[in-house]
């Protein structure tokens, strides 16, 4: 009994040791809203507020989408603006590609929820230290996407070993 004792105590030190020593950056936020209905209008606005206090370190920034395997199209258009604490604002549109040509889904797919997780900047600093508001719209011809379940927002900042 001891030797099984031994064991599961070798194995839980081994994972704690993986998950620590695996850690590369940082999640300054990770947050999800819920869309009604799962019915994304061109009229809803889903927004993000984050205070930024790094403005020294490397930051991502993900757009994070949740669909049902219902959704009927290949990809989602978004418009994406970022209001900074001084005032400005940057305005982008992106291209969410949701399955590839041959219709496979391009995210996380558990049973009838399909998970994306699209880098919409890279090794980013923020200008600014303060309070940023991120707010994203769909973009698409249909004023009214069904099955998009929630969108969210995820930043990270890059630890010193990347």
């Amino acid at each position: 009994m001891s030797f099984l004792k031994n064991i599961i105590k070798s194995a839980s030190f081994l994972l704690v040791i993986n998950f620590t020593s695996c850690t590369h950056e940082n999640v300054v936020i990770s947050e999800y809203v819920d869309i009604i209905d799962s019915n994304f209008s061109y009229l809803d606005t889903i927004s993000f507020e984050v205070a930024i206090d790094d403005t020294v370190s490397n930051h991502n920034v993900f757009l994070q989408l949740r669909t049902s395997t219902n959704y009927k199209w290949s990809n989602m258009f978004v418009f994406s603006d970022i209001d900074f604490p001084n005032g400005k604002t940057r305005t982008d549109t992106f291209q969410v590609f949701i399955t590839d040509n041959m219709g496979h889904w391009m995210g996380n797919k558990s049973g009838l929820i399909v998970n994306f997780n699209h880098s919409l900047y890279n090794n980013i600093k923020f200008p600014v230290a303060g309070d940023y508001k991120f707010s994203f719209n769909q973009a698409m011809r249909d004023t009214v996407l069904k099955n998009v379940m929630s969108l969210g927002l995820k930043i990270t900042k890059k630890s010193k070993e990347n």
